[in-house]
């Protein structure tokens, strides 16, 4: 989806990259890719990369790479649950199976490091897909690199290696394509029905994309002015064509393993998973206790007093996606990276204004080089050794009991914390099953969820709860309610502990 503050703007900043491309023949490419721009997205991945230090690993990330390891080790897609004791049997499909196989790749090829490397990668590619559509929007390289800085400090919050980056990646693509087709190319179109039988099977973040092109279309169907809000007609044949792809791309989210089942699981997650929406903290709404909050709080006000004070002319369809992207980050804080690939371009675009186009006849090609080699080295010297990882994951998981089980497994499931969980079957997949874990849907649907939550907060009739599920091992954050509850209690014993964890068992009478 392509934005620009009015319509000349977007004519006069495509027309002076069209002529830039032209005067670039191919043999001097390799020039480009050491020019002040280049430059300019080199400085934006290190900002990026320093950022999503502190988000390598999501409690998520272990039961996605388990999964995807089954799938191609078996050929097979899963159909129901094997990893927990509590919903083993019940129905469950992995929605976001090509994703858990991505991730999975480098998991079984590099294991940790492999998979820090590969979140690095993803990281970089959103980085440089964020600052090419900002500059595509704005035909401006260094206007296009402010509104990336500004808006960057919201992305970390979701550079989690989850499926849902890819996601955001295919999103981009998309906005990519919408404005390349804005532009006169009309066969970007054509790339997006395939670019939506991956994503599909790839993770659920596909309705964006949906909504993106339906907004468009929509959009494109009236030609008025009111105030600073302009629609503009796209043209008859234009419009069936892109009326076209989009049903197409409809189509594309049924090419999956399962069906339909993937293309409904959004609006279930939506509409049928109360439990979830409310009790896991990506969920929750996008909170003033945090800076990501402020920050959005910060961005839309200034947006608005600039809106107020310089009049500026927004596009219908870019008014609307703005306006969710503020919405879908202030409701949910794992949808930060939406409203970040809705602004950019609309900040990039004002920028565009004043901001002076880089000029190709006064670049330093030699001091372009040599910052990007300090930049490159310094990431590359400051890189995390295997050691760190190693260290980063032992302060966020059992590392230490889940050896202890490793030596001495129990014979029936294990109740467990539920950020734990997914770690619990990467370590030791189905061997132990366990209570709970990352897979919300699954236990909301089976009635775990609820049981859990009681249990885990250490509420009346947590012991009642376990003794139901005939939990016989607990391995708890020592510093849980559950932890205090069992420690008071004389059927149960601690028979593991260290900095982070516990292990109790139940006393046999």
């Amino acid at each position: 989806m392509g934005y620009s503050v009015d319509t000349e703007a977007a004519t006069s900043a495509e027309s002076t990259s069209s002529r830039i491309e032209s005067a670039i023949p191919w043999w001097r490419w390799l020039r480009l890719c050491v020019s002040f721009p280049a430059l300019m997205a080199v400085l934006l991945i290190a900002v990026a990369l320093i950022g999503a230090e502190s988000r390598l690993i999501d409690p998520d990330t272990w039961w996605h790479v388990t999964v995807g390891k089954e799938i191609l080790k078996t050929h097979s897609w899963p159909t129901s649950d094997t990893y927990s004791f509590t919903a083993r049997g019940a129905h469950w499909i992995a929605y976001e199976w090509l994703g858990d196989v991505f991730l999975a790749l480098p998991a079984r090829a590099a294991g940790l490091m492999g998979l820090v490397w590969f979140q690095k990668t993803i990281v970089v590619v959103l980085t440089l897909l964020i600052y090419l559509y900002a500059y595509l929007v704005c035909g401006n390289s260094k206007a296009a690199c402010i509104a990336a800085t500004v808006v960057l400090p919201l992305a970390p919050v979701t550079f989690t290696l989850r499926p849902q980056m890819f996601g955001y990646i295919f999103l981009l693509l998309t906005l990519i394509c919408l404005q390349r087709f804005r532009q006169g190319h009309e066969k970007a179109l054509w790339f997006l029905p395939p670019l939506f039988a991956i994503w599909a099977n790839t993770h659920g973040t596909f309705v964006f994309g949906l909504f993106v092109i339906g907004v468009d279309w929509i959009t494109g169907l009236v030609n008025f002015r009111v105030g600073g809000l302009a629609g503009n007609r796209i043209p008859a044949p234009q419009r069936i064509k892109l009326l076209l792809a989009f049903l197409f791309c409809i189509l594309a989210t049924l090419i999956t393993p399962y069906g339909s089942q993937i293309a409904a699981n959004p609006f279930e997650m939506a509409t049928a998973q109360p439990l979830n929406i409310a009790n896991i903290q990506e969920w929750q709404p996008l909170s003033l206790a945090f800076p990501a909050g402020v920050y959005v709080l910060c961005f839309a006000a200034v947006l608005f007093v600039a809106q107020v004070v310089l009049r500026f002319t927004f596009r219908l369809e870019e008014m609307i996606l703005l306006l969710f992207g503020l919405y879908a980050a202030c409701a949910h804080l794992r949808f930060a990276m939406i409203f970040v690939v809705f602004v950019v371009p609309v900040v990039a675009a004002i920028l565009g204004r004043w901001v002076p186009v880089f000029d190709p006849t006064k670049d330093k090609l030699l001091l372009n080089v040599a910052i990007m080699a300090v930049v490159v080295l310094g990431l590359i010297k400051f890189r995390p050794s295997e050691r760190q990882l190693q260290a980063v994951v032992a302060a966020d998981y059992p590392v230490h009991a889940v050896e202890y089980l490793r030596a001495h497994p129990r014979p029936l499931g294990v109740f467990n914390e539920y950020g734990w969980g997914g770690y619990l079957i990467y370590k030791l997949g189905n061997t132990q099953p366990v209570f709970i874990d990352g897979r919300a849907d699954l236990y909301e649907y089976s009635g775990v969820f609820p049981d859990y939550m009681v249990a885990a907060l250490g509420q009346a009739g947590a012991t009642n709860i376990l003794a139901r599920h005939n939990v016989r091992t607990c391995i708890l954050n020592r510093t849980s309610a559950l932890t205090a509850l069992l420690r008071q209690s004389p059927d149960w014993k601690l028979v593991y502990s260290d900095d982070l964890s516990v292990i109790f068992d139940r006393v046999e009478q």
